[in-house]
Protein backbone atom coordinates (compact mmCIF):
# COMPACT_ATOMS: atom_id res chain seq x y z
CA UNK A 1 0.00 0.00 0.00
CA UNK A 2 2.56 2.41 0.90
CA UNK A 3 4.81 1.59 -2.15
CA UNK A 4 1.83 2.22 -4.55
CA UNK A 5 1.05 5.84 -2.84
CA UNK A 6 4.02 6.91 -2.38
CA UNK A 7 5.80 5.82 -5.86
CA UNK A 8 4.40 9.12 -7.37
CA UNK A 9 5.44 11.75 -5.18
CA UNK A 10 8.87 9.92 -5.50
CA UNK A 11 8.90 10.55 -8.90
CA UNK A 12 6.95 13.77 -8.73
CA UNK A 13 10.05 15.95 -10.55
CA UNK A 14 10.01 13.12 -13.35
CA UNK A 15 6.05 11.96 -14.22
CA UNK A 16 4.78 16.16 -13.69
CA UNK A 17 6.49 17.67 -16.23
CA UNK A 18 5.78 14.12 -18.61
CA UNK A 19 2.53 14.42 -17.94
CA UNK A 20 1.80 18.32 -18.12
CA UNK A 21 1.23 18.96 -14.55
CA UNK A 22 2.08 21.34 -12.18
CA UNK A 23 2.24 21.27 -8.59
CA UNK A 24 -1.23 21.43 -7.26
CA UNK A 25 -2.51 18.97 -9.96
CA UNK A 26 0.46 16.61 -8.72
CA UNK A 27 -1.45 16.86 -5.02
CA UNK A 28 -4.55 16.41 -6.25
CA UNK A 29 -3.42 13.40 -7.65
CA UNK A 30 -1.73 12.23 -4.25
CA UNK A 31 -5.05 13.12 -2.87
CA UNK A 32 -7.10 11.31 -5.04
CA UNK A 33 -5.59 7.57 -3.59
CA UNK A 34 -7.48 8.35 -0.59
CA UNK A 35 -10.78 9.82 -2.07
CA UNK A 36 -12.66 6.30 -2.51
CA UNK A 37 -12.28 5.48 1.35
CA UNK A 38 -14.84 8.34 1.81
CA UNK A 39 -17.54 5.86 0.04
CA UNK A 40 -16.25 2.60 0.29
CA UNK A 41 -14.46 2.43 4.10
CA UNK A 42 -17.81 1.62 5.98
CA UNK A 43 -19.48 -0.41 3.08
CA UNK A 44 -15.56 -2.51 3.34
CA UNK A 45 -16.80 -3.51 7.17
CA UNK A 46 -19.72 -5.00 6.77
CA UNK A 47 -18.46 -6.61 3.45
CA UNK A 48 -15.50 -8.47 5.39
CA UNK A 49 -17.89 -9.96 7.64
CA UNK A 50 -20.64 -11.18 4.80
CA UNK A 51 -17.46 -12.31 2.52
CA UNK A 52 -14.52 -13.16 4.61
CA UNK A 53 -11.30 -10.76 5.25
CA UNK A 54 -9.10 -12.83 3.09
CA UNK A 55 -11.55 -13.11 0.01
CA UNK A 56 -11.79 -9.06 0.19
CA UNK A 57 -8.21 -8.78 0.72
CA UNK A 58 -7.03 -10.19 -1.81
CA UNK A 59 -9.85 -8.40 -4.37
CA UNK A 60 -8.76 -4.94 -3.14
CA UNK A 61 -5.18 -5.93 -4.05
CA UNK A 62 -6.22 -7.10 -7.83
CA UNK A 63 -7.85 -3.84 -7.66
CA UNK A 64 -4.67 -2.18 -6.66
CA UNK A 65 -2.82 -3.97 -9.46
CA UNK A 66 -4.71 -3.08 -12.22
CA UNK A 67 -4.73 0.85 -11.28
CA UNK A 68 -0.70 0.47 -11.02
CA UNK A 69 -0.85 -0.94 -14.85
CA UNK A 70 -3.36 2.17 -15.96
CA UNK A 71 -1.48 4.77 -14.26
CA UNK A 72 1.76 3.30 -15.49
CA UNK A 73 0.15 3.89 -19.00
CA UNK A 74 -1.48 7.10 -18.30
CA UNK A 75 -0.81 9.72 -20.98
CA UNK A 76 -2.22 13.06 -19.30
CA UNK A 77 -4.50 14.10 -15.65
CA UNK A 78 -7.66 12.53 -16.45
CA UNK A 79 -6.19 9.39 -17.12
CA UNK A 80 -3.53 9.19 -14.19
CA UNK A 81 -6.79 10.19 -11.84
CA UNK A 82 -8.83 7.61 -12.96
CA UNK A 83 -6.00 5.14 -11.95
CA UNK A 84 -5.39 6.71 -9.06
CA UNK A 85 -9.05 6.25 -7.92
CA UNK A 86 -8.73 2.79 -8.89
CA UNK A 87 -5.50 2.27 -6.80
CA UNK A 88 -7.41 4.28 -4.01
CA UNK A 89 -10.64 1.71 -4.29
CA UNK A 90 -8.16 -1.17 -3.63
CA UNK A 91 -6.45 0.45 -0.80
CA UNK A 92 -9.51 1.65 0.80
CA UNK A 93 -10.67 -1.59 1.19
CA UNK A 94 -6.87 -3.01 1.99
CA UNK A 95 -6.82 -0.82 4.63
CA UNK A 96 -9.91 -1.90 6.75
CA UNK A 97 -9.05 -5.60 6.16
CA UNK A 98 -5.91 -5.44 7.37
CA UNK A 99 -7.42 -3.58 10.61
CA UNK A 100 -10.36 -5.93 10.92
CA UNK A 101 -7.28 -9.24 10.71
CA UNK A 102 -5.25 -7.68 13.31
CA UNK A 103 -7.95 -6.29 15.58
CA UNK A 104 -9.41 -10.28 15.34
CA UNK A 105 -5.91 -11.63 16.46
CA UNK A 106 -5.33 -9.58 18.78
CA UNK A 107 -7.94 -7.19 20.20
CA UNK A 108 -7.14 -8.96 23.77
CA UNK A 109 -3.55 -8.63 23.92
CA UNK A 110 -1.19 -6.36 22.83
CA UNK A 111 -3.03 -4.37 20.19
CA UNK A 112 -1.40 -1.08 20.47
CA UNK A 113 1.77 -3.46 19.84
CA UNK A 114 0.52 -5.45 16.86
CA UNK A 115 -1.20 -1.97 15.00
CA UNK A 116 1.96 -0.48 15.68
CA UNK A 117 3.78 -3.17 13.63
CA UNK A 118 1.43 -2.97 10.81
CA UNK A 119 2.03 0.88 10.69
CA UNK A 120 5.43 -0.12 10.67
CA UNK A 121 5.14 -1.90 7.38
CA UNK A 122 3.58 1.50 5.99
CA UNK A 123 6.99 3.54 7.29
CA UNK A 124 8.85 0.87 5.52
CA UNK A 125 7.00 1.15 2.26
CA UNK A 126 7.44 4.81 2.40
CA UNK A 127 11.12 4.72 2.81
CA UNK A 128 11.52 2.55 0.34
CA UNK A 129 9.74 4.52 -2.23
CA UNK A 130 12.08 7.53 -1.51
CA UNK A 131 15.20 5.07 -2.45
CA UNK A 132 14.07 2.62 -4.69
CA UNK A 133 11.53 4.08 -7.52
CA UNK A 134 13.64 7.22 -8.14
CA UNK A 135 16.99 5.25 -9.53
CA UNK A 136 14.21 3.35 -11.24
CA UNK A 137 12.90 5.99 -12.81
CA UNK A 138 16.41 7.57 -13.89
CA UNK A 139 17.52 4.44 -15.07
CA UNK A 140 14.61 3.65 -16.82
CA UNK A 141 11.21 5.77 -17.16
CA UNK A 142 8.56 7.30 -14.12
CA UNK A 143 6.33 4.76 -16.38
CA UNK A 144 9.12 1.39 -15.27
CA UNK A 145 8.87 2.63 -11.23
CA UNK A 146 5.12 2.61 -11.26
CA UNK A 147 5.52 -0.83 -13.19
CA UNK A 148 7.67 -2.00 -10.41
CA UNK A 149 5.72 -0.79 -7.41
CA UNK A 150 2.14 -2.84 -8.82
CA UNK A 151 4.36 -5.84 -9.09
CA UNK A 152 4.71 -5.53 -5.41
CA UNK A 153 1.11 -5.77 -4.91
CA UNK A 154 0.83 -8.47 -7.15
CA UNK A 155 3.26 -10.26 -4.81
CA UNK A 156 1.80 -9.11 -1.77
CA UNK A 157 -1.77 -11.03 -3.25
CA UNK A 158 0.09 -14.54 -3.88
CA UNK A 159 1.57 -13.97 0.15
CA UNK A 160 -2.03 -13.07 1.32
CA UNK A 161 -3.53 -16.32 -0.52
CA UNK A 162 -0.80 -18.39 1.00
CA UNK A 163 -0.29 -17.62 4.24
CA UNK A 164 -3.53 -15.74 6.00
CA UNK A 165 -5.91 -17.79 7.84
CA UNK A 166 -8.42 -16.96 10.46
CA UNK A 167 -7.73 -17.06 14.17
CA UNK A 168 -8.35 -20.45 15.49
CA UNK A 169 -10.67 -19.31 18.01
CA UNK A 170 -12.33 -16.92 16.04
CA UNK A 171 -13.86 -13.29 17.16
CA UNK A 172 -17.13 -11.87 19.36
CA UNK A 173 -19.93 -11.92 16.63
CA UNK A 174 -19.30 -7.83 15.32
CA UNK A 175 -22.31 -6.25 13.84
CA UNK A 176 -23.12 -6.77 9.98
CA UNK A 177 -25.49 -3.89 10.15
CA UNK A 178 -25.11 -0.32 9.41
CA UNK A 179 -25.08 1.60 12.68
CA UNK A 180 -28.24 3.85 13.78
CA UNK A 181 -28.08 7.21 14.62
CA UNK A 182 -27.64 6.64 18.07
CA UNK A 183 -24.61 4.97 17.84
CA UNK A 184 -23.12 7.25 15.31
CA UNK A 185 -23.35 10.37 18.03
CA UNK A 186 -22.36 8.29 21.01
CA UNK A 187 -19.40 7.21 21.87
CA UNK A 188 -18.79 4.42 19.83
CA UNK A 189 -19.32 6.65 16.73
CA UNK A 190 -17.78 9.48 18.15
CA UNK A 191 -14.32 7.88 19.56
CA UNK A 192 -13.31 6.06 15.76
CA UNK A 193 -14.35 9.80 14.37
CA UNK A 194 -12.06 11.69 16.76
CA UNK A 195 -9.03 9.02 16.29
CA UNK A 196 -9.35 9.68 12.68
CA UNK A 197 -9.01 13.56 13.30
CA UNK A 198 -5.56 12.56 14.98
CA UNK A 199 -4.92 10.01 13.04
CA UNK A 200 -4.73 12.43 9.77
CA UNK A 201 -2.87 15.04 11.19
CA UNK A 202 -0.66 12.71 12.46
CA UNK A 203 -0.10 10.43 9.17
CA UNK A 204 -0.79 13.83 6.75
CA UNK A 205 2.05 15.65 8.38
CA UNK A 206 4.10 12.66 8.18
CA UNK A 207 3.15 12.33 4.51
CA UNK A 208 4.06 15.87 3.50
CA UNK A 209 7.62 16.02 4.96
CA UNK A 210 8.66 12.67 3.13
CA UNK A 211 7.09 14.24 -0.14
CA UNK A 212 7.84 18.01 0.17
CA UNK A 213 11.30 17.76 2.37
CA UNK A 214 13.79 16.23 -0.76
CA UNK A 215 12.53 18.48 -3.44
CA UNK A 216 13.03 20.96 -0.24
CA UNK A 217 16.73 19.94 -0.01
CA UNK A 218 17.30 20.19 -3.77
CA UNK A 219 16.64 23.43 -4.00
CA UNK A 220 19.13 24.33 -2.00
CA UNK A 221 21.90 22.94 -3.87
CA UNK A 222 21.55 18.88 -2.63
CA UNK A 223 20.81 15.99 -5.45
CA UNK A 224 17.28 14.67 -5.33
CA UNK A 225 18.66 11.53 -4.54
CA UNK A 226 20.69 12.40 -1.51
CA UNK A 227 18.13 14.52 -0.56
CA UNK A 228 15.56 11.33 -0.46
CA UNK A 229 18.22 9.40 1.14
CA UNK A 230 18.46 11.77 4.33
CA UNK A 231 14.61 12.36 4.57
CA UNK A 232 13.94 8.74 4.14
CA UNK A 233 16.17 8.34 7.60
CA UNK A 234 13.01 9.56 9.62
CA UNK A 235 11.34 6.75 8.66
CA UNK A 236 14.32 3.69 8.94
CA UNK A 237 14.99 4.41 12.78
CA UNK A 238 11.21 4.88 13.53
CA UNK A 239 10.38 1.58 12.30
CA UNK A 240 11.97 0.11 15.57
CA UNK A 241 10.62 3.19 17.94
CA UNK A 242 7.19 1.72 16.48
CA UNK A 243 7.18 -1.39 18.26
CA UNK A 244 8.41 0.21 21.14
CA UNK A 245 5.70 2.91 21.42
CA UNK A 246 3.21 0.44 21.23
CA UNK A 247 4.86 -1.99 23.32
CA UNK A 248 4.72 1.07 26.10
CA UNK A 249 1.29 2.25 25.36
CA UNK A 250 0.04 -1.75 25.97
CA UNK A 251 1.84 -1.42 29.34
CA UNK A 252 1.05 2.57 30.35
CA UNK A 253 -2.08 3.50 32.37
CA UNK A 254 -1.31 7.02 30.07
CA UNK A 255 -1.02 5.66 26.46
CA UNK A 256 -1.92 9.01 25.19
CA UNK A 257 1.49 10.74 26.76
CA UNK A 258 3.20 8.89 24.44
CA UNK A 259 1.51 10.36 21.77
CA UNK A 260 1.97 13.63 22.46
CA UNK A 261 5.40 13.16 23.39
CA UNK A 262 5.72 11.77 19.59
CA UNK A 263 3.60 14.27 17.70
CA UNK A 264 4.81 17.29 19.42
CA UNK A 265 8.59 16.07 19.13
CA UNK A 266 8.26 15.66 15.12
CA UNK A 267 6.46 18.89 14.73
CA UNK A 268 9.13 21.28 16.23
CA UNK A 269 11.86 19.23 14.83
CA UNK A 270 9.81 19.58 11.26
CA UNK A 271 9.89 23.39 11.78
CA UNK A 272 14.09 23.16 12.43
CA UNK A 273 14.47 21.16 9.04
CA UNK A 274 12.15 23.50 7.48
CA UNK A 275 14.01 26.48 8.73
CA UNK A 276 17.44 25.23 7.74
CA UNK A 277 18.79 23.60 10.57
CA UNK A 278 21.08 20.28 9.71
CA UNK A 279 19.23 18.26 7.98
CA UNK A 280 21.20 14.51 8.88
CA UNK A 281 20.36 15.64 12.63
CA UNK A 282 16.79 16.62 11.95
CA UNK A 283 16.11 13.36 10.29
CA UNK A 284 17.43 11.35 13.20
CA UNK A 285 15.66 13.39 15.58
CA UNK A 286 12.68 12.71 14.06
CA UNK A 287 13.17 8.93 13.43
CA UNK A 288 13.07 8.39 16.99
CA UNK A 289 10.09 10.27 17.94
CA UNK A 290 7.58 10.26 15.09
CA UNK A 291 7.00 6.36 15.64
CA UNK A 292 6.06 6.32 19.15
CA UNK A 293 2.20 7.99 18.65
CA UNK A 294 1.49 5.02 15.86
CA UNK A 295 0.46 1.93 17.83
CA UNK A 296 -1.80 3.90 20.61
CA UNK A 297 -3.61 5.82 17.93
CA UNK A 298 -4.60 2.73 15.99
CA UNK A 299 -5.89 1.13 19.31
CA UNK A 300 -8.47 3.92 19.92
CA UNK A 301 -11.11 2.58 17.26
CA UNK A 302 -11.04 -1.16 18.16
CA UNK A 303 -9.66 -0.92 21.99
CA UNK A 304 -12.28 1.56 23.51
CA UNK A 305 -15.33 0.00 21.75
CA UNK A 306 -17.73 -2.99 21.96
CA UNK A 307 -16.95 -5.87 20.61
CA UNK A 308 -20.13 -6.45 18.26
CA UNK A 309 -19.15 -2.74 17.14
CA UNK A 310 -15.56 -3.71 16.02
CA UNK A 311 -16.41 -4.21 12.17
CA UNK A 312 -18.53 -1.35 11.81
CA UNK A 313 -16.00 1.01 14.01
CA UNK A 314 -13.24 0.35 11.97
CA UNK A 315 -14.87 1.06 8.55
CA UNK A 316 -16.33 4.09 10.29
CA UNK A 317 -12.43 5.56 11.29
CA UNK A 318 -11.37 4.67 7.84
CA UNK A 319 -13.95 6.79 6.12
CA UNK A 320 -13.75 10.14 8.52
CA UNK A 321 -9.93 9.49 7.79
CA UNK A 322 -10.22 9.23 3.98
CA UNK A 323 -11.98 12.48 4.26
CA UNK A 324 -9.80 14.19 5.86
CA UNK A 325 -6.52 13.33 4.56
CA UNK A 326 -7.96 13.92 0.75
CA UNK A 327 -8.51 17.41 1.68
CA UNK A 328 -5.02 17.61 3.44
CA UNK A 329 -3.34 15.85 0.36
CA UNK A 330 -5.18 18.69 -1.65
CA UNK A 331 -4.44 21.59 0.81
CA UNK A 332 -0.62 20.63 0.50
CA UNK A 333 -0.61 20.80 -3.78
CA UNK A 334 -1.87 24.32 -3.65
CA UNK A 335 0.34 25.56 -0.73
CA UNK A 336 3.47 24.15 -2.76
CA UNK A 337 1.96 25.89 -6.00
CA UNK A 338 1.49 29.28 -4.86
CA UNK A 339 4.29 29.31 -1.99
CA UNK A 340 7.07 26.99 -2.19
CA UNK A 341 8.99 23.71 -0.31
CA UNK A 342 9.43 25.35 3.18
CA UNK A 343 6.12 25.92 3.13
CA UNK A 344 4.90 23.49 2.45
CA UNK A 345 7.08 21.35 4.92
CA UNK A 346 6.30 24.07 7.65
CA UNK A 347 2.73 23.13 7.19
CA UNK A 348 2.88 19.31 7.53
CA UNK A 349 5.06 20.14 10.95
CA UNK A 350 2.28 22.10 12.11
CA UNK A 351 -0.47 19.29 11.43
CA UNK A 352 1.80 17.44 13.45
CA UNK A 353 1.89 19.56 16.39
CA UNK A 354 -2.16 19.81 15.87
CA UNK A 355 -1.93 16.24 17.04
CA UNK A 356 -1.84 17.41 20.58
CA UNK A 357 -5.00 19.38 21.28
CA UNK A 358 -6.76 16.97 18.89
CA UNK A 359 -6.52 14.69 21.27
CA UNK A 360 -8.38 16.30 24.62
CA UNK A 361 -11.96 15.52 23.16
CA UNK A 362 -10.62 11.74 23.25
CA UNK A 363 -9.09 12.01 26.43
CA UNK A 364 -12.67 13.35 28.19
CA UNK A 365 -15.02 11.17 26.08
CA UNK A 366 -12.74 7.78 27.26
CA UNK A 367 -13.85 8.75 30.94
CA UNK A 368 -17.27 8.68 29.98
CA UNK A 369 -18.46 4.36 30.50
CA UNK A 370 -18.61 2.82 27.82
CA UNK A 371 -22.06 1.86 28.00
CA UNK A 372 -22.87 5.92 27.49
Amino acid sequence: MALEFQVLGAIAPLAGPDLGLDHAAMGQLLGLYWLPGIFLALPAGLLGQRFGLKRLGLASLTLMALGGLLLAASWNYPTAAAARLVEGAGNAILSVMISAMVAAWFRDRELSTAMAIVFDSWQFGLAAALVVFPPIATWSSWHGAILAATLFCLVAGLLVAAIYHTPPTGDARPSARLPGREKLLGRAGLLPALAALVWTTYNVGQIIFLTYAPPLLAGRGMPLTEGARIVSLSVWIAMLTMPLGGFLADRSRHPLRLVVVGAAGSGVTGILFALGFEPTLCCLAMSLLIGLPAGGILALPTGAVAREDVTWSLGWFMAVYYVLVTLGQFLAGYIREYTSDQTTVLFGAALLLATVPCLVPIRLLQRRPLAA
